[in-house]
């Protein structure tokens, strides 16, 4: 018996970690990747997070996030968006990345086919295909825009995830309103 599973065969490596290798062998480069702070956290943060500590808010959250939150997120998405939601219906992740492989987890089977556009966050690809599911790429070099027509030439009967994400990571690039509209 082989100690890993076959589908980390699959795996390749991203072109972003690539481009983490080469900067680590560049001397004082200026890292405009992941969004690390290059900064101490100010002294009223540390001081908030040490008091809540104190007072007992260390622990695991509910599964679903902490209940006073998911009321506020939800208030927001009311007021703000003009999306009905309840807070039964608010998940809080611990980060997107968390939050990315409960939705491709839970909307996903074998043979189902996820559109995403190129070049895209690393982990959509991967995840796709580790579910079992069909990555789809939107080619959007070299503007970096959504095209609405493109991404309709790749729909299919087995169509169903297309992954929007603007501003865009790694690009950073914000798509058109209208072509968001389009796309949904």
């Amino acid at each position: 018996m082989k100690p890993l599973a076959r589908r980390t065969k699959d795996m390749d490596s991203s072109g972003i970690r690539r481009a983490f290798a080469l900067g680590q062998q560049l001397q004082d480069p200026i890292d405009l990747s992941i969004g690390q702070p290059d900064y101490d956290i100010p002294l009223e943060v540390k001081a908030s997070a040490i008091s809540q500590i104190e007072a007992g808010f260390n622990r695991y959250t509910s599964g679903p996030g902490i209940p006073e939150l998911r009321q506020r997120i939800a208030d927001k998405l009311q007021y703000k968006n003009r999306i009905r939601v309840s807070s039964d219906q608010v998940l809080v992740t611990s980060g997107v990345s968390g939050g990315i492989f409960l939705a491709f987890l839970v909307l996903l089977d074998p043979g189902d086919e996820v559109i995403m556009t190129d070049p895209y966050f690393v982990m959509y690809k991967q995840l796709a295909r580790w579910i079992g599911a069909v990555p789809k790429y939107v080619d959007t070099y070299p503007d970096f825009k959504l095209y609405p027509e493109a991404v309709q030439q790749q729909i299919t009967g087995r169509t169903k995830l297309i992954v929007i994400n603007s501003p865009g990571n790694p690009t950073g690039a914000v798509y058109d309103r209208e072509a968001i509209r389009t796309v949904a």
